[in-house]
């Protein structure tokens, strides 16, 4: 993903589209948490949340990919909710789950949770996009897996409806309500300048899917490498998704806003700051989502004012987007310094750390260098202002391997902060912190769940799981921790 490149991905993408940059997707948003439903695969009143290993060998077959579901458990707020042994791995060798593990898939390689089917349970979008379809080496497939009482299982495959236009089919997903009549629709981001919005009314025998329909992103001109990521939220509060798409635009980076309505998303679009990473939540509690976007700039000048990064928060209001202000490590109230390279904004996160009513901002950094670990990563959560003002302000704590009560230790090239999560895991009310470090242990990669208090994110109380931890086998590099959804 643009900073991050997904192991498994990482020669697909360089044969399919040079340059082309891969990114996270976000589902529609709430005020404390980037999610507009409780993410709850099993129906058991506590989140679960799925953690992606794009890069893991299947049944011997190197790249296919995995998924793990890691279910919730609610406890007395003491521990973390989620550990290696209430989980389930699956993959395209499971029974029920559509297609055949194949070398390069990537499987996994983005994810989007959401009730597709509307049954109550949350189903996940699951995106393959280095799968070969047909004759195109690299076109990609998205399939759909189902929740139910004992979680996820079984799938459908959602056709392709453009298959040979492009490449990567999957390599942004986005889920939300793009034409308010009550059901979940799903945007899938291709290399292609166009994105195909798949309308809800999704069943489970293949084939039964919701209409679909072509959105011109308009990011790009000249080059087409598609778009970067896609994110949905209600920005104008009219009671519909909207989609944030980012990419490029005249070689700048770029987002773009798409207002939905009645007849699904329409032109004409609101240009925004771009980046590889964009989550939408309620900050000031005004009835309308706001755009916090991470923008690594790991490439950008020796000069750059903001070198290493920054984040880029976007207001809503009823007229859609309403003014910026940006973030970075040169911010009053947030800790540590800009340097070059640090790809601080890699990943970003909403979710109520202390349960106060006003969602804190976890923010990435996974090539940031503490001492001789080069690239060991750290992830900063800022808290939000008592009047939903904005974060930082009201100062940060910096989490790292060497922090008290982060599992593990600083190492070269472990890139903590890979993947970023902030929800609820042990039911006791406070948003806890779940990070992917796909760089651990050689790039087998890793998870930690960290619990939250009252008083931000807990000392105590951590897990690690590990690939071995579910039974996912350690061969090459599976990058357990590069997507989260949750």
């Amino acid at each position: 993903m643009h900073h991050r490149i997904r192991i498994a991905l990482a020669a697909a993408t360089a044969a399919a589209v040079s340059g082309g940059l891969l990114a996270v997707a976000s589902g529609p948003a709430s005020a404390a948490e980037p999610s507009g439903a409780v993410v709850d695969f099993n129906g058991d009143g506590v989140r679960d949340v799925a953690v992606s290993a794009p890069g893991a060998y299947v049944a011997g077959v190197r790249d296919a990919g995995q998924i793990v579901a890691h279910y919730g458990t609610k406890n007395d707020g003491t521990a973390a909710g989620i550990s290696g042994s209430r989980a389930k791995r699956l993959s395209q060798h499971s029974a029920g789950v559509p297609g055949t593990a194949e070398d390069g898939d990537g499987w996994g390689g983005w994810t989007a949770a959401a009730d597709f089917d509307g049954d109550g349970y949350t189903d996940l979008a699951v995106a393959a996009p280095g799968e070969a379809v047909g004759g195109d080496v690299y076109g990609g497939t998205v399939q759909l897996l189902w929740g139910g009482p004992d979680g996820l299982s079984g799938g459908t495959t959602l056709p392709d409806p453009r298959p040979y236009e492009h490449d990567l089919f999957g390599r942004g997903l986005a889920a939300g309500d793009f034409d308010g009549d009550g059901t979940t629709d799903l945007a899938v981001a291709s290399t292609s300048a166009y994105i195909d919005v798949f309308e809800g009314g999704f069943g489970r025998t293949k084939g039964d899917h919701g209409e679909w329909y072509m959105f011109d992103s308009q990011l790009q001109n000249g080059q087409i490498w598609g778009p970067e990521g896609l994110a949905a939220g209600d920005v104008d509060g009219d009671g519909t998704d909207d989609l944030v798409v980012d990419g490029y635009r005249d070689e700048a980076n770029a987002a773009s806003y798409v207002p939905g309505t009645d007849n699904g998303l329409a032109l004409p679009e609101t240009l925004l700051p771009g980046g590889g990473s964009t989550v939408l939540g309620d900050i000031d509690g005004d009835g309308h989502d706001d755009v916090v976007t991470g923008q690594a700039d790991e490439s950008g000048p020796a000069t750059d004012p903001l070198p290493g990064g920054k984040v880029s928060i976007t207001r809503g209001s009823a007229d859609g987007p309403a003014g910026t202000t940006v973030l970075s490590q040169a911010s009053p109230g947030v800790p540590g310094t800009p340097e070059q390279g640090d790809s601080f904004g890699g990943e970003v996160a909403l979710g109520d750390v202390d349960g106060d009513g006003h969602p804190e901002l976890a923010v990435s950094a996974a090539n940031e260098d503490i001492g001789a670990a080069e690239d060991t990563g750290t992830v900063t959560v800022l808290r939000g202002a008592a009047d939903g003002s904005g974060f930082g302000t009201a100062g940060g704590t910096q989490l790292h391997q060497d922090a008290p009560g982060v599992p593990n230790a600083n190492e070269t090239r472990d890139r903590f902060g890979t993947s970023l999560l902030l929800t609820d895991l042990n039911g006791d009310g406070f948003a806890d912190l779940t990070t992917g470090t796909v760089g651990e242990n050689a790039s087998n990669g890793a998870v930690y769940a960290l619990r939250s208090t009252a008083s931000g994110v807990a000392p105590d109380g951590a897990v690690a799981i590990y690939p071995s931890s579910v039974g996912m086998p350690t061969t090459g590099r599976p990058g357990y921790g590069a997507e989260s959804a949750g």
